[in-house]
């Protein structure tokens, strides 16, 4: 061979130059093979994706690396697997396999996640997940802290068939929560072949025995690593199945989950479903993170070094090794196609249970879901993320407040008001949360209809006839642009501003009308650099007051007269009687 020749050809050197071409002296392991492994990516790699993540069961996991045929692809599916949401999904690696296997969910304290929420779309679902803050609810300083949280952009498959099996709860009806049934539930088992599959996986050994008698042992070795790690892997598996299968499931599960057509400020929400303590699915921890991480590296490894490794071999042992390939790539797609769908939890049945007939623990947690649903409105909020970091958030501070305050529609001025009320601001519960838990709860309401509604908390100091006390009181509030710079905070088209246009960040400033006694409103402003919980100061102006700062145009906001804040204090009340409601 010359010099010259490159080193991936494989015809042989020795045959007479003028003896008849064979098929051997024609094959070049450049010119061929690569062809044919790309072909075969088209036949089977959506099959080895499948079987790599699990969505076959162990004895799928036995077989998805037999092959070397799609071998790219299976790293590219254990990559994505592995990945978390907002990673997958910058870097364009999510399949319907990856889906199927750990759907695609966005936690709500990532940065990074932030950053791809905008561009994903609409949420189909949120989860709640209750097992990482239980023991710390004990703990007074933490009461006030959001439950951990997930947007969810597409559902794993074992989510998906149970939530198939819920009833829509549509708009208007009232409020149906669902359980797992009270009996004890084990695991569906289909141990036999699954066991069965990945003991006929062990065939793989022919492969290295034949390549080893035609002294291609090192390329057996190689070709069969990711094999014998997958098959490994799925040994595992099957006995964690197995052991698992001997035990009734836990009554209820960590994850709560409220899907449908979610309310968002650009659309009115439709119909839902709620379900509390689904089992998390296994496939999203740390665990098989780590399988799919190293069962990539291993694969991207052996299929790097099988090609280098054959562009040295004897034709006779190219061919031997591809038709194993091949052999394998059609075994796999027979054990894909018999194999079912792996979902333990499948027959688990889930019951209806009304409101009134939850124990106050699981109250909560729908509420939860609620003040998860608020927060993933504000994440696209026109106002803004950051307007809201100060909004009541949790179910157990909103328990609390419901509880610990007397819910009353006007505010209680003392007996020689002066211009100026001395007030101290406890909590505020906002536009988003007010709209989650009216659309949980089957009102007809939309985010547009209470984009300026809300509730303010505020604490009463003690005085010579009272004791000191806490008040929850409808209000409404606006966030406004008022400052010396020609372009507004809602994007200015004249004096009054639509509900809705995004905030440009100038002078931005909360206004907040809070009722007193007819044709009284204390009127409080808060700008976004101040803190707004805590001790101010409200100014009293009556209703002509208020109409003329609302008709001058100054706030650049869409309210032209008091009327229309009237109507909107009117949602915020109902919202009042609908908390009275559901913690009474």
């Amino acid at each position: 061979m010359s010099s010259q020749q490159p080193i991936a050809t494989i015809s042989s050197t020795a045959q007479d130059p003028n003896s008849p071409p064979s098929l051997f002296s024609s094959f070049s392991f450049s010119n061929n093979l690569v062809e044919v492994s790309a072909f075969t990516a088209l036949v089977g790699s959506g099959v080895a994706e499948s079987m790599a993540l699990g969505n076959r069961g162990s004895g799928g996991v036995a077989w998805a690396a037999t092959s070397s045929f799609g071998t790219v692809s299976v790293v590219k599916a254990c990559c994505s697997a592995a990945s978390s949401g907002w990673l997958r999904e910058t870097l364009r690696i999510r399949s319907a396999s990856s889906d199927s296997a750990v759907g695609l969910y966005l936690p709500h304290d990532s940065a990074r996640a932030d950053k791809v929420r905008r561009g994903t779309g609409d949420p189909i679902a949120l989860f709640c997940y209750q097992a990482d803050t239980a023991a710390h609810i004990k703990d007074e300083k933490l009461r006030n802290l959001q439950m951990p949280w997930s947007d969810v952009y597409a559902l794993d498959h074992s989510t998906n068939m149970m939530l198939r099996g819920v009833p829509d709860t549509p708009v208007g009806s009232p409020l149906q929560i669902y359980t797992y049934a009270h009996y004890p539930f084990f695991r569906a088992r289909d141990s036999v072949f699954q066991v069965i599959t990945i003991f006929l996986s062990a065939v793989k050994l022919v492969e290295v025995c034949v390549l080893w008698s035609r002294g291609a042992t090192l390329l057996g070795l190689i070709t069969a690593t990711p094999w014998m790690f997958f098959c490994a892997g799925a040994i595992l598996i099957q006995i964690r199945e197995t052991i698992l299968g001997r035990r009734p499931e836990p009554a209820l599960g960590t994850v709560d989950i409220v899907a449908g057509q979610l309310p968002m400020i650009s659309h009115q929400g439709g119909q839902r479903k709620i379900v509390l303590g689904a089992a998390e699915n296994a496939r999203t921890g740390w665990v098989w993170r780590l399988f799919w991480l190293l069962g990539a590296a291993i694969a991207a490894a052996s299929i790097l070094l099988s090609y280098i490794i054959l562009g040295q071999q004897d034709p006779h042992v190219v061919l031997i090794w591809t038709g194993f390939q091949f052999l394998w790539l059609g075994v796999r797609i027979l054990v894909y196609h018999f194999a079912d769908p792996a979902d333990p939890m499948a027959l688990r049945m889930l019951v209806g249970r009304p409101w009134a007939s939850l124990p106050r623990e699981l109250k909560e947690r729908v509420f939860e879901l609620a003040c998860a649903l608020a927060q993933c409105q504000a994440f696209v909020h026109p106002r803004g993320r950051y307007q809201y970091v100060e909004d009541t958030f949790s179910a157990r501070q909103l328990s609390i407040i419901v509880h610990g305050s007397e819910l009353i529609p006007l505010y209680p001025l003392p007996s020689l008001p002066s211009s100026s009320v001395p007030l101290q601001l406890t909590a505020v519960m906002g536009d988003t949360l007010i709209s989650s838990i009216m659309w949980i709860t089957g009102s007809k309401l939309t985010p547009m209809d209470l984009y300026d509604s809300c509730l303010v908390v505020f604490s009463l100091p003690k005085s010579k006839t009272t004791a000191s006390r806490t008040i929850t009181v409808p209000a409404v509030r606006v966030l406004s642009g008022f400052s010396e710079f020609p372009v507004d905070s809602e994007y200015s088209l004249g004096a009054s501003i639509p509900k809705g246009a995004p905030n440009l960040g100038y002078g931005l400033t909360w206004w907040y009308w809070v009722p007193c006694v007819e044709g009284l409103w204390i009127e409080i402003r808060r700008p976004m650099e101040k803190q707004i919980l805590g001790v101010c100061e409200g100014e009293l102006r009556t209703d002509a007051q208020v109409s003329d700062l609302l008709a001058s145009g100054r706030l650049n906001i869409g309210f032209t007269d008091v009327e229309e804040l009237k109507a909107t204090l009117e949602f915020s009340r109902q919202a009042s009687d609908v908390l009275v409601e559901l913690f009474g």
